[in-house]
């Protein structure tokens, strides 16, 4: 004796264009939310490789350096490096409290004081630096935040609005069997099922996502106490020379 089989269960496509008009259009946004979290996961995944294999050759060069001033070139050389553009922005800062105190030599006030007193701007350039750069990389991960939360929820908006319409569908038949409502149950869960397909890549990718750049941050925030120390100690100098 063969299995029963439900008619309707001919192939998983064939079942999706089966539903009706209201699970069609929740099948049709899962679809459209997976293709933009897998264009985010994979657009990520491309560029935080990139940062990170830049970010490991500029801190091993960096620790041979003999300033950071002398370090622009290097730098110059991995622009997607997220640790270059601190080093950048330290030296554009660095350059402006020169110029400051350059000035104020010509107005017979010492440079080396005035060095030391403006060397917290560079501190504050790398902090503003490393938080727009954090921001950057951020950026379109709460699109995958939103996608993990929501998808559940339309699947399963989707399965009871399925399951509804298949109970109100029966309520005229007398004899209601399980082969009846069988097959409008089960492609009610198609719903859910595609939710949670939606859902699981996209809670799994933002989680990862969002420890790497924390570990980006990490690394930016040592690396900007490394560059303070630099200008610090170009600032001591500076100081002994008058």
């Amino acid at each position: 004796m063969e299995p029963f089989v439900p008619p309707n269960s001919t192939g998983f496509f064939n079942v999706v264009w089966g539903l009706g008009l209201f699970a069609k259009v929740i099948i049709l946004i899962l679809i459209i939310f997976s293709i933009i979290s897998w264009a985010i996961i994979v657009s990520k995944y491309l560029r935080f490789r990139k940062i990170r294999k830049n970010n490991q050759f500029m801190y091993r060069l960096f620790k041979s350096r003999s300033s950071v001033i002398d370090f622009i070139g290097i730098a110059s050389e991995y622009p997607n490096s997220i640790l270059s553009k601190l080093v950048f922005a330290a030296n554009e800062e660095w350059k402006r409290i020169s110029k400051t105190s350059d000035k104020s030599n010509e107005l017979n006030v010492s440079r080396s004081s005035e060095v030391i007193q403006l060397l917290p701007n560079v501190n504050d350039t790398l902090v503003g630096t490393a938080s727009l750069e954090v921001e950057k990389l951020e950026h379109n991960l709460i699109f995958l935040a939103v996608c993990s939360t929501a998808s559940p929820f339309l699947g399963l908006l989707g399965t009871v609005w399925g399951i509804l319409e298949a109970f109100l569908g029966v309520r005229h038949i007398p004899v209601v069997t399980l082969q009846i409502i069988a097959p409008g149950i089960s492609d009610a869960l198609v719903t859910t099922v595609a939710g949670l397909l939606v859902a699981i890549p996209a809670v799994v990718a933002y989680n990862y996502y969002v420890g790497q750049v924390r570990s980006f941050a990490n690394e930016m925030e040592r690396w900007s106490i490394e560059i303070v120390g630099d200008f610090r100690k170009s600032a001591v100098k500076l100081n002994n020379i008058n």
